[in-house]
């Protein structure tokens, strides 16, 4: 039952960010079809001009979708030692979910401090 509201709870998680990320794919264009041209234009899918650029942006997204991630898995690690109502085994058990939600954060934040240095660096040569 209680993997049954997890479920839930994360495939709810997931389809509220997918709502956002859905409007966030309807920004014009300047890339469309001309009306009366009978060529079509083929448009780059990326904005980046550049490697670097590239590289940014992925990590950007990456925050934009690891962080709000992150925080919903030390809410519930937080309601885990809540739930866990004195019972050693299972604090022990949220107390290492919140131990490894922290460090994945910790890994995400200091990727993008990486990424952000070694595109200053590259734009710097």
């Amino acid at each position: 039952m209680l993997k049954k509201k997890i479920f839930i709870i994360v495939a709810a998680t997931f389809n509220y960010f997918n709502f956002f990320l859905s409007a966030r794919a309807q920004n014009s264009s300047d890339c469309e079809f001309y009306s009366g041209s009978e060529t079509s234009v083929l448009c780059n899918p990326l904005t980046s001009s550049s490697f670097s650029d590239l590289v940014k942006t992925i990590s950007t997204l990456a925050i934009e979708i690891g962080i709000p991630i992150a925080v919903v898995f030390i809410i519930y690690s937080g309601l885990r030692m809540v739930m866990a109502r004195g019972d050693e085994k299972a604090l022990t058990d949220a107390k290492k979910g919140l131990l490894w939600a922290i460090i994945g954060t910790g890994i995400l934040v200091g990727a993008w401090v990486i990424t952000e240095v070694l595109q200053s660096t590259v734009k710097a040569l």
